[in-house]
Formats: C-alpha cells, sequence, structure tokens
C-alpha cells in the first residue's frame, strides 16, 4: 500500500454553466470526494465475527464522513472447499481464542448444529453470492448484511449452504425473500462474486478481516487481522489526517 499522507482528497469536475461563464461557457468547480472504507471479510472467517461489532461500531459513528463498502473475500473456495471435520481441531480451539479476545461468543447452536457433526461443507461461494445479490437489491447496508450472514452461521447455526435460509435473513432488510432465493445462483451473481474473490486476491488481500481506506487515488491497509476498535480508529486517523 502506498505511504500515509495528511492531504485531503478532492477531484476537479467541470460543468457547463451556460452563457456569459467564462469565454468558453465553462466553470472549474472542485468538489470533495468522500473518502471510502473497504471492509473485506468472508462469511466462514471466525475472526471476522469477532470483528463483526467493531466495523459495525465504525460504520454506525463514521457513515456520514465515509462510504462504506463491503468485499468477500472467497476464503474457502476452490481446492481449499472441504467438510469442517477436516480442520475441527483447529477450530475447536480457535473459538475460544477468538471469545476471549474479541467479546462474541459462538452459539450452542452453531457447536450442535454445524461443528460437531463434521458433515457440514465449508465453502465460501454461496456467502459470497448473497452479499452480491444483497448489493443489487438493497444498496448501502452492506456492514449490517455482512453481520448477518455471520450471526446466521456462528450465532444461529443455520447452514449457509443452503439456497432456502436466505429468505428469512433477508426479510427484515425489505428484500423478497422468494426472489432472493430465486435470483441466488443466477450466472450474472456467480459471476461477479468470482471477479470480486479475484480482485481480493489480486490486491494481496491474505487475511481476514483487513479493512482499506481509500482517499483520492491512494490505498491504506489499516487493518489486517482482529483489530481493537480504538487502534483500529488511530490507523485510519492516520491514514486520512482526519480528527476522528
Amino acid at each position: 500500500m502506498p505511504g500515509q499522507t495528511n492531504l485531503h482528497c478532492c477531484a476537479v469536475a467541470t460543468f457547463r454553466t451556460g452563457a456569459g461563464v467564462g469565454r468558453l461557457g465553462y466553470k472549474r468547480i472542485t468538489l470533495m470526494v468522500q473518502p471510502r472504507i473497504i471492509y473485506v471479510y468472508d462469511a466462514l472467517c471466525g475472526w471476522c465475527y469477532g470483528f463483526s461489532p467493531v466495523i459495525r461500531r465504525l460504520h454506525d459513528t463514521y457513515q456520514d464522513q465515509f462510504t462504506f463498502d463491503v468485499m468477500s473475500g472467497g476464503m474457502m473456495t476452490g481446492p481449499r472447499i472441504q467438510p469442517i471435520s477436516e480442520s475441527m481441531g483447529y477450530i475447536k480451539s480457535a473459538l475460544r481464542i477468538v471469545e476471549e479476545n474479541t467479546g462474541v461468543l459462538f452459539g450452542e447452536a452453531y457447536v450442535d448444529n454445524i461443528l460437531n457433526p463434521g458433515t457440514y461443507l465449508s465453502d465460501s461461494n454461496k456467502p459470497g453470492q448473497a452479499m452480491t445479490l444483497f448489493r443489487v437489491l438493497q444498496t448501502g447496508r452492506d456492514i449490517e448484511f455482512a453481520a448477518t450472514l455471520q450471526n446466521a452461521l456462528y450465532r444461529d447455526g443455520i447452514d449457509l449452504n443452503v439456497d432456502a435460509n436466505y429468505g428469512p435473513l433477508v426479510e427484515t432488510y425489505d428484500v423478497d425473500p422468494d426472489e432472493f432465493v430465486a435470483h441466488l445462483n443466477d450466472e450474472a451473481i456467480i459471476d461477479q462474486t468470482q471477479q470480486e474473490f479475484a480482485l481480493v486476491a489480486q490486491m494481496g488481500i491474505n487475511g481476514f478481516p483487513s479493512v482499506i481506506v481509500e482517499k483520492g487515488e491512494e490505498l491504506f491497509l489499516v487493518a489486517r487481522g482482529y483489530l481493537p476498535y480504538d487502534d483500529l480508529m488511530a490507523n485510519i486517523s492516520r491514514a486520512t489526517g482526519m480528527e476522528l
């Protein structure tokens, strides 16, 4: 990522303003561009579940000062797709570490329905498609929906590989559940999701959660892995030169 800077970002646009404004009838106007926070996560990432309260607090506090976007990372795709039993030992030890360091709790339903049976297929494709489709049908609430997906899995023990399970998850967002499920596997949605996975990899993001600040033409990696809220805010302030 480029080095940090204290310069505020702005873009210059030219608008036609009518006769009498300059010789050619054009006026130069400088527009302030809102910096953007990109949250790169994966619905199957336990540390992202632990980070969810942090990124939601950031969004709720600063949504008027930043544009927020979510990118799905594709953590479990291709040859990494496997039954959860293949990594059960690691996951069980990691759950305690995530709980101790973040304060979140993994639900009994997750342990009983997903983890202990060992048959759940760890596959990031379907929840990635759900995020892609959600952006098409309901803009501006990506951060909330990312939390909804992770709560469904890690708190409520809902299988995110089952199309029908997404219907109830979108009802609270004024999205028609039947329409959502019907379009979840549209070719365009699948293609866009795969392109997003590829873009995340191209950006060199191979750990989740990650947070990127886009300011003008510069990108700043302000979180790679879990960070407490105050540490994240300090990094964002240094990257943007803003007092937050």
